[in-house]
């Protein structure tokens, strides 16, 4: 796991045939776990909830066949806790795959450290640098990723939450709490149908069936999309995907960790010409010079830059 330590502690059991082990995960720092949780909407998708009385993460991970629950929590101010539930045995190893997955969902081996140090001269972006945002949570895996920003694509955020809530309750392994995780390439192997009167995707219905038939194949891994690889190489891959528009495919280079890419849609236009007092929007190039000088990570700056009341910081939003 690229340097991080794990530490595990013995399983409890709990009930006939379940158990369960915690296993602490060191944080860079600075880091602030709902800081990075909240960075964007994933945290809101199923098969995630978090609770803000315990300040906790609830999910499902999957491990093969199976699926554990696990909830996620800071341990202090250097280290994470993540606590899993199995039906069955678990081991040693199964908390080491487990924290992996967590590990890259939340981007603890990023270097994010040349991106904070250009963030310091930038007063708007200061705070970046100062809490240690830019970790932005992603999916265990690159499928579960691309599978949600489909459902993004030209809809409201009511119907992609529940346009995902449909397809993890009607094809996820349950784990041991009755909650499902997000199924894997081969469980979304269904037919047009089960995509339109099941998970209601409407016209998506043939980019998903797509999407899971390449991945559940072979022809895709999250290699295809993790390896490190020029940022235009990423790019074309990512508009060749069926459904993946500029818009799509610029959140995609993000959750694979290449910021270069705006992503810009008209949420972000509108809330450029707030920051800026204006009535119109900048036109995308200069936008595009704006944040230039945080280049690798543009998009990335553009970003936390339009979000940072989010997390206390910056000028507020005003009601529409």
């Amino acid at each position: 796991m690229a340097g991080i330590p794990i530490a595990a502690d013995r399983p409890r059991r709990h009930a006939a045939r379940m158990a369960t082990r915690s296993v602490t995960i060191p944080a860079p720092r600075p880091f602030e776990l709902r800081l990075c949780l909240f960075g964007h909407g994933w945290v809101a998708l199923a098969p995630h909830t978090y609770d803000e009385r315990a300040a906790t993460l609830r999910t499902v991970l999957r491990l093969g066949e199976r699926a554990l629950d696990a909830e996620l929590a800071a341990d202090g101010r250097r280290a994470l806790r993540l606590t899993l539930t199995g039906d069955g045995k678990l081991t040693p190893n199964d908390t080491e795959l487990a924290a992996r997955q967590v590990v890259h969902m939340l981007r603890l081996d990023d270097d994010l450290a040349p991106f904070h140090a250009v963030c310091r001269d930038e007063p708007r972006l200061a705070w970046a640098a100062r809490r240690g945002a830019g970790r932005l949570l992603r999916s265990a895996t690159v499928f579960e990723d691309l599978m949600k920003l489909l459902f993004t694509t030209n809809t409201s955020w009511s119907a992609t939450e529940a346009m995902t809530k449909n397809l993890v309750a009607a094809a996820g392994t349950p784990a041991p709490s009755g909650a499902r995780a997000f199924p894997s390439p081969g469980q979304c192997q269904r037919d047009e149908r089960f995509w339109r009167d099941v998970v209601r995707v409407g016209y998506r219905a043939r980019a998903a069936i797509e999407l899971a038939d390449r991945f559940a194949s072979g022809e895709l891994l999250d290699a295809t999309f993790l390896d490190p690889q020029p940022a235009d190489t990423l790019w074309r891959r990512l508009l060749a995907l069926r459904g993946f528009g500029p818009y799509a495919a610029g959140q995609a280079m993000r959750l694979c960790g290449h910021y270069e890419r705006l992503a810009l849609d008209s949420w972000c236009r509108a809330r450029l010409a707030e920051l800026d007092g204006k009535r119109r929007p900048p036109s995308d190039r200069a936008v595009e010079r704006r944040y230039a000088p945080f280049a690798p990570f543009q998009g990335l700056a553009m970003w936390l830059d339009l979000t940072a009341d989010w997390h206390g910081e910056g000028p507020p939003q005003t009601a529409s």
